[in-house]
Protein backbone atom coordinates (compact mmCIF):
# COMPACT_ATOMS: atom_id res chain seq x y z
CA UNK A 1 0.00 0.00 0.00
CA UNK A 2 2.89 2.32 0.55
CA UNK A 3 4.08 2.00 -3.06
CA UNK A 4 1.30 4.02 -4.77
CA UNK A 5 1.74 6.79 -2.21
CA UNK A 6 5.51 6.79 -2.76
CA UNK A 7 5.07 7.00 -6.54
CA UNK A 8 2.62 9.89 -6.18
CA UNK A 9 5.00 11.67 -3.85
CA UNK A 10 7.89 11.12 -6.27
CA UNK A 11 5.73 12.39 -9.15
CA UNK A 12 4.80 15.54 -7.24
CA UNK A 13 8.44 16.15 -6.35
CA UNK A 14 9.52 15.78 -9.98
CA UNK A 15 6.67 17.98 -11.18
CA UNK A 16 7.58 20.71 -8.69
CA UNK A 17 11.14 20.72 -10.07
CA UNK A 18 9.81 21.20 -13.59
CA UNK A 19 7.52 23.99 -12.42
CA UNK A 20 10.36 25.75 -10.60
CA UNK A 21 12.60 25.47 -13.65
CA UNK A 22 9.90 27.11 -15.77
CA UNK A 23 9.38 29.85 -13.19
CA UNK A 24 13.10 30.63 -13.07
CA UNK A 25 13.46 30.66 -16.85
CA UNK A 26 12.66 34.38 -17.35
CA UNK A 27 14.87 35.77 -14.55
CA UNK A 28 17.68 33.44 -15.66
CA UNK A 29 17.27 34.62 -19.24
CA UNK A 30 17.21 38.27 -18.19
CA UNK A 31 20.54 37.86 -16.36
CA UNK A 32 22.03 35.97 -19.32
CA UNK A 33 20.77 38.55 -21.83
CA UNK A 34 22.18 41.47 -19.80
CA UNK A 35 25.59 39.75 -19.82
CA UNK A 36 25.27 38.99 -23.54
CA UNK A 37 24.22 42.54 -24.36
CA UNK A 38 27.18 44.00 -22.43
CA UNK A 39 29.59 41.60 -24.15
CA UNK A 40 28.24 42.56 -27.58
CA UNK A 41 28.54 46.28 -26.78
CA UNK A 42 32.20 45.79 -25.77
CA UNK A 43 33.04 43.25 -28.50
CA UNK A 44 34.09 40.99 -25.63
CA UNK A 45 34.82 37.87 -27.68
CA UNK A 46 36.09 35.77 -24.74
CA UNK A 47 32.80 36.28 -22.86
CA UNK A 48 30.74 35.74 -26.00
CA UNK A 49 32.64 32.51 -26.64
CA UNK A 50 31.61 31.22 -23.19
CA UNK A 51 28.00 32.16 -23.92
CA UNK A 52 27.90 30.31 -27.28
CA UNK A 53 26.32 26.91 -27.66
CA UNK A 54 28.42 24.18 -29.31
CA UNK A 55 27.47 23.65 -32.95
CA UNK A 56 26.86 27.37 -33.49
CA UNK A 57 25.05 28.35 -36.71
CA UNK A 58 26.18 31.59 -38.36
CA UNK A 59 24.54 33.29 -41.33
CA UNK A 60 23.94 30.24 -43.59
CA UNK A 61 26.61 27.87 -42.22
CA UNK A 62 26.32 25.22 -39.50
CA UNK A 63 28.78 24.20 -36.78
CA UNK A 64 30.86 27.36 -37.12
CA UNK A 65 33.79 27.85 -34.73
CA UNK A 66 33.75 30.93 -32.47
CA UNK A 67 36.87 32.26 -34.25
CA UNK A 68 35.09 32.09 -37.61
CA UNK A 69 31.96 33.70 -36.17
CA UNK A 70 34.00 36.66 -34.94
CA UNK A 71 35.78 36.91 -38.31
CA UNK A 72 32.35 37.01 -39.94
CA UNK A 73 31.16 39.70 -37.54
CA UNK A 74 34.29 41.74 -38.37
CA UNK A 75 33.91 41.36 -42.16
CA UNK A 76 32.79 44.31 -44.27
CA UNK A 77 33.99 46.87 -41.75
CA UNK A 78 32.22 45.18 -38.83
CA UNK A 79 28.79 45.29 -40.47
CA UNK A 80 27.49 42.29 -38.52
CA UNK A 81 28.83 43.63 -35.21
CA UNK A 82 26.76 46.75 -35.86
CA UNK A 83 23.81 44.55 -36.78
CA UNK A 84 24.17 42.53 -33.56
CA UNK A 85 24.57 45.69 -31.43
CA UNK A 86 21.37 47.11 -32.89
CA UNK A 87 19.52 43.80 -32.49
CA UNK A 88 20.28 43.49 -28.76
CA UNK A 89 18.49 46.79 -28.19
CA UNK A 90 15.26 44.86 -28.81
CA UNK A 91 13.55 42.40 -26.51
CA UNK A 92 13.82 38.69 -27.42
CA UNK A 93 10.55 36.78 -27.78
CA UNK A 94 9.84 33.25 -26.55
CA UNK A 95 10.23 30.69 -29.31
CA UNK A 96 9.56 26.94 -29.55
CA UNK A 97 12.19 25.25 -31.74
CA UNK A 98 10.87 22.44 -33.89
CA UNK A 99 11.63 19.08 -32.29
CA UNK A 100 12.87 20.54 -29.00
CA UNK A 101 11.32 21.20 -25.62
CA UNK A 102 14.19 23.40 -24.46
CA UNK A 103 13.18 26.99 -23.67
CA UNK A 104 14.32 29.39 -26.37
CA UNK A 105 14.17 33.07 -27.33
CA UNK A 106 14.53 34.78 -30.70
CA UNK A 107 15.64 38.29 -31.54
CA UNK A 108 15.23 39.87 -34.95
CA UNK A 109 18.25 41.43 -36.67
CA UNK A 110 18.75 43.18 -40.02
CA UNK A 111 19.40 40.98 -43.07
CA UNK A 112 22.18 41.89 -45.47
CA UNK A 113 19.81 41.63 -48.46
CA UNK A 114 16.03 41.77 -48.89
CA UNK A 115 15.79 38.11 -49.87
CA UNK A 116 16.89 37.08 -46.35
CA UNK A 117 15.47 37.23 -42.85
CA UNK A 118 17.80 37.64 -39.88
CA UNK A 119 17.44 36.07 -36.43
CA UNK A 120 19.52 35.67 -33.30
CA UNK A 121 18.52 32.58 -31.28
CA UNK A 122 19.13 31.75 -27.63
CA UNK A 123 18.33 28.39 -26.07
CA UNK A 124 18.89 26.55 -22.81
CA UNK A 125 21.47 23.77 -22.96
CA UNK A 126 21.18 20.34 -21.33
CA UNK A 127 22.22 21.89 -17.99
CA UNK A 128 19.46 24.55 -18.23
CA UNK A 129 21.96 27.36 -18.86
CA UNK A 130 21.06 29.94 -21.47
CA UNK A 131 23.35 29.98 -24.51
CA UNK A 132 23.68 31.97 -27.73
CA UNK A 133 22.69 29.36 -30.30
CA UNK A 134 22.88 31.14 -33.65
CA UNK A 135 22.76 34.24 -35.80
CA UNK A 136 21.23 33.16 -39.09
CA UNK A 137 19.94 34.64 -42.33
CA UNK A 138 17.60 32.16 -43.98
CA UNK A 139 16.01 32.92 -47.34
CA UNK A 140 12.52 34.37 -46.93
Amino acid sequence: MMRPYAFRLLGLWLLSGVMLTGQNSQPDFNAFFAKFKAAVAQKDTPTLTTLMMPGFNFIRAQNVSPADVFKGLDADGGLQWTNLRQAVQGQPSPYQPQGSNAPARVLQCTPTERIYSCFVFFQQDAHHRWRWKSMIMPTR
